[in-house]
């Protein structure tokens, strides 16, 4: 497993929720944080990181 570090952006907080997230892999890891954005329309978009690394972001477009 690997460990993942999700910054939801929320349209209520004026800071990123970080929450740690372990996953198989990449494309779990957006899986993941697709189903994360998709539980809150308040959720704008998060950012996944892997130690110091900015992997991707997911967006609500």
């Amino acid at each position: 497993m690997r460990i993942f570090s999700f910054y939801i952006h929320d349209s209520r907080y004026s800071v990123p929720t970080l929450q740690i997230v372990d996953a198989q892999d990449e494309d779990r890891a957006r899986e993941i944080a697709q189903a994360r954005l998709d539980e809150s329309m308040a959720h704008l978009a998060i950012e996944v990181r892997e130690d110091d690394n900015r992997l991707f972001e997911v967006t609500r477009d």
